[in-house]
């Protein structure tokens, strides 16, 4: 397989079965919190991340067929449900409603929510009130290095950097070069670049809208251990390095 092909299937990027239309985040008010939904699929499986009041944190799974979601809203640690959501598409308005029965009483508690996709402007993301938005740890320039092997065994194993820099201004760009050149961080520097763009983070979740592009897509979830990001999407996990 080519290096390049080989680079660019390893990279951030969501995958195309990844990006389809349910993919991005929601927004509704209940009971005058703010809700908030982080959706991402493959093929016709649905994950996520289901937020209320900025507080209660809960695992979204189901499944979505293109007009209907139906999905299981469950504790993120011990996995146990505790509520079934029902919601229909359209463009980018998922009109849902969620049922849940109450541990005291046993009652079934119904709710119902517009929830709508966000799409943030650049004068949004770069104002004081919207950086909410952008997990301030994640702000730097990472570099993940990967070992590609030769495709004989006595073909050497190369070594390719995958440079991530997300800026402050909400900017965000990736590229790649060989380990051999390493001298020179700047994104202008040498190098193949695979996309830019701009990022959003917040609860665990990276978004980027790619340049020319008018709507935010889940990339990966992420964490941070021992001073290295960890992040996991659909090409896999991938611990990252801060750089200076």
């Amino acid at each position: 397989m080519p290096r390049t092909l080989l680079t660019l299937m390893l990279c951030l990027l969501p995958c195309a079965l990844l990006a389809n239309n349910l993919d991005g985040y929601y927004l509704a008010t209940l009971d005058g919190q703010p809700a908030e939904m982080h959706l991402r699929s493959q093929d016709q499986q649905v994950g996520g991340e289901y937020i209320e009041g900025r507080r209660l944190r809960l695992r979204i799974s189901g499944h979505f067929d293109g007009q209907l979601l139906n999905a299981q809203i469950s504790d993120a640690q011990s996995d146990q449900p505790i509520a079934h959501l029902t919601a229909t598409y359209t463009n980018g308005v998922l009109t849902s409603h969620i049922s849940a029965r109450s541990p005291v009483t046993g009652e079934i508690l119904e709710r119902r929510a517009v929830f709508n996709r966000q799409r943030f402007s650049d004068a949004a993301i770069t104002s004081q009130a919207n950086r909410q938005f952008r997990d301030p740890e994640l702000i730097g320039t990472w570099v993940h290095e990967s070992i590609t092997q030769g495709e004989h065994a006595s073909t050497a194993s190369e070594n390719t950097l995958l440079i991530l820099q997300l800026a402050v201004s909400g900017r965000i760009s990736q590229w790649s070069r060989s380990a051999a050149d390493n001298g020179d961080w700047h994104p202008d520097a040498p190098g193949e670049l695979h996309y830019t763009g701009r990022w959003l983070a917040s609860n665990g979740f990276l978004e980027v809208q790619l340049q020319d592009q008018n709507t935010y897509q889940p990339t990966a979830r992420y964490h941070f251990s021992d001073g290295y990001l960890v992040t996991e999407s659909s090409t896999g996990k991938r611990l990252w390095q801060r750089r200076p």
